[in-house]
């Protein structure tokens, strides 16, 4: 399986969950470059922060136009572990395996039924078809391709150029081309540069000692993806009990053989100097933008959250 394709399998099997590796909400991002103050992320407290400036100025900008916004409480989240280069908080998975049980329920009906019965759910059936389509309009622009920028190894990006969710991103980090190419960009930088990281030798001999180590454990996969995939394949002809004891016994040993091997830990790190050498180099333009944008809107951000 590609590089590439082992990003995708791992979104695919880990659904709505959560995907973070931070301990702590405000701890910084190790994708700073504090180098050069080029900025590849964010840390949890500061996409909070964000996120609740933007959810302020629309709510603000929609109120403004006659519609109430912004009336759900924030849906529970399962916070799992990075596992971008495999699994290796054992911990974790003693209590979850690999998540696949927590991410079949994040889509069943329970939790469909719930966001069918939110408040902001329910006020927009309350509206005649007529305010509807007014509220689509004013939330999300009259175009919503107004805007197209790449989007390194992903073809294209699409959004409007007006509406509240346009108003309050420009509000907040400035011209919504620029912006938007920006982001596009930076939040692509591990994507684009994963496919070098798996290549790198320090990285192959670090995937070599976990092959091995899983296959003294009876466990014979080529990654762990593989091992996922093999998992909830198995398991379709399991009792539920059954299954679960099996996606906990695979992932505790993946866990233990990847921290034995520092697979995770060597990818982590090699995927920081391959990002940081991007940003710095072939996307230096966009990354540029990307750190003046993220420093005043969170300035801009703090302002208005404290503001209350």
């Amino acid at each position: 399986m590609s590089g590439k394709g082992l990003l995708r399998t791992l979104a695919v099997m880990t659904g709505l969950l959560l995907v973070t590796a931070c301990a702590a909400a405000d701890r910084p991002s190790e994708d700073e470059d504090t180098g050069g103050r080029l900025r590849t992320g964010l840390s949890d407290a500061e996409r909070a922060l964000l996120s609740e400036a933007e959810q302020r100025l629309i709510t603000n900008c929609m109120r403004d136009k006659g519609f109430q916004y912004g009336l759900d409480p924030d849906a529970p989240r399962t916070e799992a572990p990075e596992r971008r280069f495999g699994l290796d908080d054992v911990a974790w998975a003693r209590r979850h395996g690999y998540g696949l049980a927590d991410a079949a329920r994040s889509g069943d009906r329970g939790g469909k039924a719930a966001a069918e019965n939110s408040p902001q759910t329910r006020y927009l059936a309350s509206l005649p078809s007529r305010r509807k389509a007014e509220f689509d309009r004013a939330l999300n622009g009259t175009d919503r391709a107004a805007i197209v920028v790449p989007a390194p190894g992903r073809g294209q990006i699409f959004t409007s150029a007006d509406g509240c969710q346009a108003d309050a991103r420009g509000r907040l980090y400035g011209d919504l081309r620029k912006w938007t190419e920006a982001k596009a960009t930076v939040v692509n930088l591990a994507y684009v540069t994963f496919d070098d990281v798996v290549a790198e030798p320090r990285y192959t001999r670090a995937l070599t000692d976990w092959r091995a180590c899983m296959k003294t454990r009876g466990l014979a996969y080529p990654s762990s993806s593989e091992a996922i995939s093999a998992v909830a394949k198995e398991n379709r002809s399991r009792t539920a009990e059954d299954a679960r004891k099996h996606e906990v016994t695979v992932a505790v040993a993946d866990a233990e053989c990847n921290r034995e091997a520092g697979l995770a830990r060597t990818g982590a790190r090699l995927q920081r100097e391959h990002v940081r050498d991007a940003a710095r180099h072939e996307f230096a333009r966009q990354t540029r933008y990307y750190t003046q944008a993220v420093t005043t809107a969170l300035t801009r951000a703090r302002s208005l959250v404290g503001s209350d």
